[in-house]
């Protein structure tokens, strides 16, 4: 007991003395507040079996959870290392803080002037905005960095589909005599009024999280890992009891070695006040025999299944996201006989499928069924880099080109896609229609990242209760 008081003081005290450059540091009752112009900071500690220890940074300029985790206190230099890594994090909000504006047109040329023009006229005004340019063929990969884009009007006929691919961020058209006559600030105003008017629109959905599971009032912890731009991840830990999701945590961080991630937070799952009989994880990559085969988290050679059972003392079960997305979806839409779950990161050529077929989960021989990359490697060559960022027609050709290859091998009723490159169903469809005739083509259905996560969760955690017993959803 003496070690935990000295080791949380030892801590507290680190963090007191270091801080984060630019911010006041503040000592409470239950940890430490630091805090600045643009964001916040929080340490808490609370105190269980062992201190849990809360890292949070939450952005003054939109009100959101930059970064968030969990971890149990045993460990003064890793515990340092967290800290570090909180406080990376909080500087680049920093570097961000004011309101970072992205113009685009064909070449950049006039909107690299017109950016300078506004640079200079919100600095006149006292206005923290921050106009930067860039050229057509670079906006899908510079956008995620950005808060607003403004389009020139060279571009308006790429307008509709812009804002239909990135549909997360705000897109406004300069109005021709604006751009024409470089009229900083009526741009700016046009600026100014779309931040002063924009509302929230995001709304959370419940109606995904739960489903009927019949006399069977076994509790499931999962962990479901999604990644998103810039190297983040979004990583969903929810508590389901009988199938009815009774509470969750979303964790926002940089993914550094997957089972110091997962081991981290299930470290800290008893702060949710849940006792589990098992524990699903689904995550991207190959999965097969307790092992994950991810070189993003140099996964090869660990048995990941044998080392979480044996330091927790539950049954563990792991599944590839897509995989569990499809299943997921298949138990809240019995109705389809056959159903593909398709999901890519944004901009990236590699992803997966998941495949359900007369209710079973086809996961293949060796847990590969669905993947995209053993086509894609013969195709566009083995070098091909998983984290080269490509555009919306390298996106469309993949995903046309893996659609035809599912309805050619498959045949599904319907196939769901995660891929923000593609603004919509109508869009894919005239794709496949070059080459497939239409009364083959499986009904089509856009996904969002939100409902990807909660199909995905659900599938996991059927999984893991049906693998209780017996593996009955895997052929």
């Amino acid at each position: 007991m003496d070690r935990t008081k000295d080791l949380n003081r030892a801590y507290k005290d680190w963090i007191l003395s270091k801080g984060i450059d630019g911010t006041t540091v503040k000592e409470k009752e239950d940890g430490i507040l630091l805090e600045s112009d643009y964001a916040t900071a929080c340490v808490n500690f609370y105190e269980m079996e062992m201190t849990v220890v809360e890292l949070r940074i939450t952005s003054r300029k939109n009100d959101e959870t930059a970064f968030f985790l969990h971890f149990e206190l045993r460990d003064l230099d890793y515990a340092i290392d967290l800290f570090k890594e909180m406080e990376e994090t909080f500087k680049d909000i920093g570097r961000r803080h004011s309101l970072q504006v992205l113009l685009s047109c064909t070449s950049a040329l006039t909107t690299g002037l017109m950016a300078e023009k506004l640079n200079e006229a919100a600095r006149l005004s006292g206005m923290e905005y921050s106009f930067d340019a860039v050229p057509f063929p670079e906006l899908y990969e510079k956008a995620p960095d950005y808060d607003i884009l403004l389009l020139a009007p060279q571009l308006s006929y790429e307008s509709g589909r812009i804002r239909k691919i990135l549909d997360n961020m705000t897109v406004l058209d300069i109005p021709p005599r604006m751009f024409g006559t470089y009229d900083a600030n009526a741009i700016l105003e046009l600026v100014r009024n779309e931040v002063s008017n924009k509302t929230n629109e995001n709304h959370k959905k419940g109606s995904l999280k739960s489903v009927e599971v019949e006399h069977n009032e076994l509790s499931v912890l999962t962990l479901a890992f999604l990644m998103q731009e810039r190297g983040m991840a979004n990583i969903v830990c929810r508590y389901y009891k009988g199938g009815c999701a009774q509470n969750e945590e979303t964790y926002v961080r940089k993914p550094r070695n997957f089972i110091t991630e997962v081991c981290d937070i299930l470290d800290s799952a008893k702060f949710m006040g849940s006792h589990y009989d098992m524990i699903g994880i689904t995550m991207p990559g190959e999965v097969w025999d307790g092992r994950i085969y991810l070189n993003m988290w140099k996964l090869t050679d660990i048995n990941v299944k044998k080392e979480l059972e044996e330091k927790y003392h539950v049954p563990v079960i792991l599944n590839n996201n897509a995989q569990v997305g499809a299943y997921g979806f298949w138990m809240r839409h019995k109705h389809y006989k056959s159903a593909v779950f398709m999901s890519q990161s944004n901009g990236s050529r590699f992803g997966g499928a998941g495949i359900v077929a007369n209710g079973r989960l086809l996961s293949g021989s060796h847990g590969i069924a669905g993947e995209i990359k053993y086509i894609l490697r013969r195709i566009y060559g083995l070098t091909l880099n998983p984290f080269n960022i490509v555009g919306p027609e390298e996106m469309q050709e993949t995903m046309d080109l893996y659609v035809r290859c599912v309805i050619g091998l498959i045949d599904p009723e319907i196939i769901l896609f995660r891929n923000r490159m593609i603004p919509d169903e109508k869009t894919l469809r005239e794709s496949l229609l070059r080459t497939v005739p239409e009364r083959v083509i499986p009904k089509l259905r856009k996904i969002s990242d939100e409902d990807a996560l909660e199909y995905m969760l659900l599938g996991i955690m059927m999984i893991s209760l049906e693998s209780y017993g017996a593996n009955d959803h895997l052929y």
